[in-house]
């Protein structure tokens, strides 16, 4: 397999096939790509295909076509869509954080020690971040996987497996925390005020992350008593389904007998008594005028409510219609324009969206866009037109920061 020469060949080949790539990104979990198919998203250019699959952007299986796991990660942790729990690189950050450390102790080079502590401040950084990644994939995937998994035993099973990826997470905190605490030669040696704030700021969110961590831990408890009590009552629903499949149901069980003993009436309404009050009582009692001004701001509540009624819905506002619209995902073409290099304009104009868009449409996508998400952009100093029709459209330059 040919590697690409620098990081500039590399942006500039994967622009070169970004309407392929965006398209394979998106069905990479649902359509396999053919190789006629991908050839024709690219206009035909079949080079440009040939170019990424001998660079291992893309694999050739056969006919069909996916993306290479790296990119396809890449991708999905810039974006910030990867479901994967990555415990084994915060493990593999705080291996090199010891490292990191003991190499700064060995050495004498003032060069070197500069070197290592950058390092050491970019590792603490990583720890931070990716622990608080995972706990935020954890609780997504939890989630998904009781409410949407249809089985309970590979419900169960899931649900221990994120169990054991949490306890595994908490260790790493806590080797993370022991090195903060017993590396105390290297931290008053040091004496570098930016590590130190670094630090601050990481044992803080490891902190946050463990209160979370706790959360998660008693979610999945809760979780798996659901699922056991939920197991329970299919066996037994199953049980007598198939005792009355066997009309064995009236001989060998009681429940004819138990379901008579049982006089629920849960949807009846309840039945309220209502105890009035002596007129003796409200006459000569100083306490019966409490009970007057409560009964007098009732009234006064509900004649306000009365005079605040609407009147009676006319039929002609109650015949059903159907009004369709298309809805833009803002957030997602946002995300798709910050992983591309071209400028907002151009990025709008040419997407290829599914259903038909007109460009008065993508002309006010792109003023949303650009007026939303300004912080996320960079707006040049230079302008452009294009012609449309009998009309020129002049936009200004934006690009993703």
């Amino acid at each position: 397999m040919e590697t690409f020469r620098d990081l500039r060949e590399l942006i500039r080949w994967l622009g070169r096939g970004q309407t392929l790539l965006a398209d394979m990104f998106s069905k990479r979990k649902t359509v396999a790509i053919r190789y006629d198919d991908a050839v024709e998203t690219l206009d035909g250019n079949e080079s440009t295909l040939q170019f990424l699959i001998r660079h291992g952007v893309i694999v050739q299986n056969a006919d069909s076509l996916e993306l290479d796991d790296a990119y396809q990660k890449f991708f999905e942790n810039v974006l910030d869509i990867n479901e994967d729990i990555n415990v084994a690189s915060v493990e593999q950050y705080v291996k090199t954080l010891r490292l990191n450390i003991d190499s700064w102790l060995a050495t004498d080079s003032d060069k070197r020690k500069a070197q290592f502590m950058r390092e050491i401040r970019h590792t603490f950084r990583n720890i931070d971040l990716v622990t608080r990644k995972n706990v935020i994939d954890l609780k997504r995937n939890i989630d998904t996987t009781y409410k949407q998994e249809p089985d309970f035993k590979v419900k169960k099973l899931r649900l221990n497996d994120f169990d054991e990826k949490r306890k595994h997470i908490v260790d790493l905190i806590r080797e993370t925390d022991k090195i903060i605490d017993q590396q105390t030669i290297f931290f008053k040696t040091a004496m570098d005020v930016d590590l130190m704030m670094t630090v601050n700021e990481v044992r803080m969110g490891l902190r946050e992350t463990t209160h979370g961590l706790i959360a998660i831990g008693g979610q999945i408890i809760d979780y798996l008593n659901r699922i056991d009590y939920q197991s329970r009552i299919v066996r037994k629903i199953r049980q007598l389904k198939y005792m009355r499949d066997q009309q064995m149901l009236t001989d060998s069980t009681d429940i004819l007998k138990r379901l008579g003993n049982v006089n629920d009436v849960w949807m009846e309404p309840q039945n309220r008594y209502r105890t009035f009050v002596s007129l003796d009582f409200l006459r000569n009692e100083d306490s019966a005028i409490d009970i007057l001004q409560h009964v007098r701001r009732r009234l006064s509540k509900k004649t306000i409510i009365h005079s605040r009624l609407a009147g009676r819905i006319d039929d002609n506002y109650l015949h059903t219609a159907t009004d369709e619209r298309h809805i833009f995902n803002h957030q997602e073409l946002i995300n798709s324009f910050l992983a591309q290099s071209v400028d907002l304009f151009t990025f709008v104009w040419n997407y290829p969206f599914q259903t038909e868009t007109t460009e008065e449409e993508r002309l006010v996508l792109f003023l949303q866009l650009a007026s939303q998400y300004d912080r996320d952009e960079r707006f040049e100093h230079q302008e452009d037109t294009i012609v449309v029709g009998s009309h020129t459209i002049q936009y200004p330059i934006i690009y993703p920061k």
